[in-house]
């Protein structure tokens, strides 16, 4: 065989017959060597066909091992798909520059807002971002240094201009140790965010008015305090109470009460400087910080301003009426230290304007801390008062002028203290109305005088008929009339034994509802008088309609007759009139034979004063029952 007619063998197959030493394919093995030259290429199959199962068996156990994890890796990611979709969170991510490059598709549940908005934008840096100065330096600080960050909370404005809130954790990406952003999650607190700055807005606001409250007041003075102590500028404190409040409050209801309020807190607020601060303490009470005030007369010219303001006439549900203030002032540095103190002092110069007419202010003086202290202490007195039942009642005659005779008895209330003794209703029954006292008294009072009345009966007496005064409170408190019925009732007597003195103003702050409490109390037989007349502003269209059988002539028209010639022609007109309307006139506050006589020419029914009787004890009453003449009732 020639080398060109050779068979091209197999590499490994030559390898195997040199080993064998068959270097020479021309010459034929010996019969053993062929023999092991079968079994080698016979093993080399053998091993070929093991390696070739055991590559398509490894290629196939891959490809199964392959989809599954491909299997698995989708199934997670659908999972997670889903978990994101159905989360009210997102997730997001930044690139190296920290901006957002990528937030999950979806809208709050909460506030519908899209976080696209932020896409390209650096977090916390400028528009539209809006971040509390503590989270703000927390998160550059960690993104300084590539730290993880947690509940971080930012706002931002969406392109209406309306403002959501975020908050956000997330943590840095590395590739090689390279950073490349920042990936985590972010939730929409918005709803929660806007009630925890409503609740805070409350602590500090009051909620009729807008104003600061009492806390916020506070702490603004204790402030003006540190700025007036580097300064050496001083500064004040006005404690602002609206005289007329309860009586409004009382009579047109509530909802009249809270516009009134409103209305002062914009005209005072519309008053003062924008540096000035006008705040609500609660009820009618107002209080303003003025800072930059140098002296007494700069603070008396704003405080007349203020009072003007307040004075202004208002007209709320038909009903147009003037409201009054009382204006206390404290100073610093001259009359405290510290912002309570401060608020103490204008409030007690506030109560003294009160005692000097109302419709004034007045500066705090030393002398004042005493009195407040005193009036502290009588209110206290005064609850303990109502509690125990430590009034007593007097009772002034009414004399009918034609025939000289007591005709009726009006009751007054006296408090007899444990021991500062007697004390007169002009020292007590405006605190009681200030700390709501009135409305317990006011019932005591007619219970009171219709057991007396029945007592009178029960000695064999004729007792006359007994008059209670009526508070605004009393008189707008729903039961007033249940009260009268069930008085009457339990003394076992008629209606007409007890006679109402309800004031002109009370009156006139509510007419319809005046009209229809007096209607009720006119079918039970109770006897009506309209007292104070003439000092109010009552319509002649709805005094005629008021079922009153008597009118009082206010004491201010009497103290001056017959000298005084005004006095004289308005007393004379209000006789006239209220003898046209089917009325009788007691004119009280007589104190003179000469007020007497002119009265008596005047046509006036009855008459009431110290000429004729000083309030006495009912023993003292019960001694004057009979019938007597006017000079010896004088006498």
């Amino acid at each position: 065989m020639t080398p060109e007619s050779r068979p091209a063998l197999n590499t490994l197959l030559q390898r195997q017959l040199k080993r064998l030493g068959l270097t020479n394919p021309a010459m034929p093995p010996a019969p053993e060597i062929w023999r092991q030259l079968l079994e080698k290429v016979s093993r080399a199959y053998t091993e070929a066909e093991q390696e070739r199962y055991l590559m398509e068996r490894s290629q196939a156990v891959s490809s199964s091992e392959m989809n599954d994890l491909n299997r698995e890796l989708r199934e997670a990611q659908g999972r997670l798909k889903s978990l994101v979709s159905l989360s009210s969170d997102w997730v997001w991510e930044q690139n190296a520059d920290l901006c957002f490059t990528y937030f999950s598709e979806q809208h709050s549940v909460t506030t519908d807002i899209d976080p696209a908005i932020l896409l390209g934008t650096r977090c916390m840096e400028g528009e539209p971002y809006h971040a509390a100065q503590d989270h703000r330096s927390a998160y550059l600080d960690c993104v300084g240094v590539h730290r993880p960050f947690r509940d971080l909370t930012f706002g931002y404005n969406d392109a209406a201009g309306q403002r959501f809130y975020m908050r956000i954790s997330g943590e840095p990406i590395f590739e090689f140790n390279v950073f490349k952003g920042y990936r985590g999650v972010a939730s929409d607190v918005t709803k929660t965010r806007l009630a925890e700055e409503k609740v805070a807005h409350l602590a500090s606001y009051d909620a009729l008015t807008g104003l600061p409250n009492r806390r916020s007041f506070i702490v603004e003075v204790d402030r003006a305090l540190e700025r007036s102590l580097r300064s050496g500028v001083p500064f004040a404190v006005f404690f602002i109470d609206l005289d007329r409040f309860k009586n409004i409050n009382d009579s047109l209801g509530h909802a009249a009460g809270d516009t009134l309020l409103k209305v002062i807190a914009t005209r005072l607020t519309q008053l003062l400087r924008k540096t000035d601060m006008v705040a609500r303490l609660g009820g009618d009470e107002f209080v303003v910080l003025l800072e930059n005030c140098i002296d007494a007369a700069m603070l008396a010219n704003i405080a007349t301003r203020a009072l003007s303001a307040i004075n202004e006439t208002l007209c709320i549900e038909n009903c147009c009426f003037q409201v009054r203030g009382s204006i206390g002032i404290s100073m610093y540095p001259e009359d405290c230290q510290d912002a309570a103190t401060m608020l103490k002092h204008a409030d007690a110069a506030m109560y003294l304007a009160k005692s000097k007419g109302k419709n004034n202010f007045q500066f705090y003086t030393t002398e004042l801390a005493e009195r407040a202290e005193q009036q502290f202490s009588l209110e206290s007195d005064l609850r303990q008062a109502v509690e125990r039942e430590e009034f007593q009642l007097l009772y002034q005659p009414k004399i009918n002028i034609a025939s000289g005779k007591m005709v009726a008895v009006e009751a007054l209330i006296r408090w007899r203290h444990p021991t500062r003794g007697l004390i007169s209703p002009g020292e007590f029954i405006a605190l009681a109305e200030e700390c709501g006292l009135i409305g317990p008294i006011g019932q005591w009072v007619i219970k009171a005088a219709c057991r007396q009345v029945h007592d009178w009966r029960c000695e064999g007496l004729q007792s006359p008929r007994c008059a209670v005064n009526l508070s605004v409170r009393q008189f707008n408190v729903d039961g007033l009339v249940e009260e009268v019925v069930q008085a009457l009732a339990s003394n076992q007597l008629q209606a007409d034994a007890l006679e109402l003195e309800i004031t002109e103003s009370l009156l006139m702050a509510n007419p319809e509802r005046a009209l229809d409490i007096l209607l009720q109390l006119h079918r039970l037989g109770v006897h009506i008088a309209i007292d104070d007349f003439g000092t109010g502003y009552s319509s002649l269209a709805y005094l005629k309609r008021f079922p009153a059988q008597t009118l009082k002539i206010d004491r201010s028209f009497v103290q001056d007759l017959p000298d005084d010639q005004d006095d004289a022609t308005i007393t004379k007109a209000l006789i006239a009139m209220a003898h046209s309307l089917g009325m009788e006139v007691v004119a009280e506050g007589v104190e003179t034979s000469a007020q007497l006589d002119f009265l008596r020419e005047a046509g006036c029914d009855e008459v009431q004063g110290y000429y004729l009787g000083r309030p006495m004890a009912p023993h003292e009453i019960a001694a004057r029952l009979l019938p007597c003449p006017l000079e010896a009732s004088a006498a």
